[in-house]
């Protein structure tokens, strides 16, 4: 005990000092299992998107190399058809122009040879007339006989005029088919690659 001077207390004891201090907690230690570490893996389908930090462009696929020209016109079935149906209507017409030749030619020999027959013929009575007149000797005779042979070559001659006429313009009209039938080919072969180069996206 202590003893203090008069009138003065003795103080009192500072209860908060001498409560037990709380024992402080461990801190928990780390569990010795870690857990397992999950990655996120897409699925399997979904197909994998590269990454792009710019907008996303449509790839346009190749254009399909054309064939030659050869072998489109070969398989053009329009194109085919027109050469089918030139092809045919020459050959039609060829065939009625040389029916026409021919018969022309038959005509023809066959009226050389009446021209040539009949001339004999009118010779043999001119002579037969001047004979039985006593004027076979003389120069009416020759003369009239001058004047009928110039009247039948004149009449033969514009015969094979006439022939030759016919025959040329069978020619000119063959001619000028060929070149029609030539000009609508090359037409449809135009039309043809003008349809190869649309498909293919192709100048001309």
């Amino acid at each position: 005990m202590v003893w203090l001077p008069d009138g003065m207390a003795a103080p009192k004891p500072n209860r908060s000092s001498s409560r037990p201090k709380p024992k402080s907690k461990p801190a928990p230690r780390p569990s010795s299992r870690s857990a397992p570490s999950r990655s996120y893996s897409p699925p399997s389908s979904a197909p994998s998107m590269p990454y792009s930090s710019g907008p996303v462009q449509s790839v346009t696929p190749p254009k399909p190399r054309p064939p030659d020209i050869k072998s489109y016109l070969a398989g053009d079935q329009t194109y085919q058809q027109s050469v089918r149906g030139s092809s045919r209507t020459l050959k039609d017409f060829l065939s009625e122009l040389n029916r026409r030749r021919g018969e022309s030619k038959t005509t023809f020999g066959q009226t050389k040879g009446a021209m040539e027959t009949d001339r004999v013929r009118q010779l043999e009575q001119m002579r037969d007339e001047f004979a039985s007149r006593g004027l076979i000797h003389s120069g009416l005779y020759g003369a009239e006989q001058g004047r009928f042979q110039d009247e039948f070559a004149k009449q033969m001659q514009a015969l094979e005029q006439q022939q030759t006429s016919f025959l040329a313009d069978l020619l000119s009209q063959d001619k000028n088919f060929r070149r029609e039938q030539q000009l609508a080919l090359e037409l449809a072969r135009q039309e043809a690659l003008s349809r190869r180069a649309e498909r293919y996206q192709l100048g001309l």
